[in-house]
């Protein structure tokens, strides 16, 4: 099946299942330290969010909603994820291991990558390419450039905001 194809149809199956769970969800307050950083990590998330669509990257509907489909599937997994971890420990141990080995994994994905995949991976993800740069500049740079590789532009938009510090 085409790529593309394949990615519609899964996108078309989901928006309507998480139209409904974001709408009847409850919201809840993030009280333990897993689902406080989670809480954290899901703020900046949603000033990225917000900062595209006013670049307008998403089709606007309404001010500051873009399309609404990412937005949706953000809410829902957030308040699916706090509903449960803030009730129930042994969820919350997990979501306390994921940010423990998102972080380690990240650790050791830059201590290992090269420059020649930090290249190859820009190009294949956003088109654009670090090549102008020598191996050994790029080496000594990757842990600058890695957040790019990763999200391209968007970790930028999702830096604290100097007021909110």
């Amino acid at each position: 099946m085409n790529v593309n194809l394949r990615l519609h149809l899964l996108k078309q199956l989901l928006n309507f299942p998480m139209r409904l769970l974001d709408k009847f969800l409850p919201e809840r307050e993030a009280t333990f330290p897993q689902t406080q950083i989670a809480q954290k990590m899901y703020r900046r998330m949603y000033q990225a969010y917000h900062l595209e669509v006013s670049q307008g990257v998403f089709k606007e509907i309404g001010k500051f909603e873009g399309d609404g489909n990412f937005l949706r599937m953000m809410n829902v997994s957030r308040k699916i994820l706090f509903a449960i971890s803030e009730d129930d420990r042994y969820y919350r141990e997990w979501l306390g291991l994921l940010v423990i080995l998102a972080h380690e994994e990240y650790v050791s994905w830059l201590k290992t990558v090269t420059p020649a995949e930090i290249k190859f991976w820009c190009r294949a993800q956003w088109y654009v390419s670090p090549d102008c740069l020598s191996d050994e500049a790029l080496g000594q740079v990757k842990d600058k450039i890695a957040p790019d590789v990763l999200a391209y532009y968007l970790h930028i938009l999702a830096r604290p905001h100097p007021k909110s510090q």
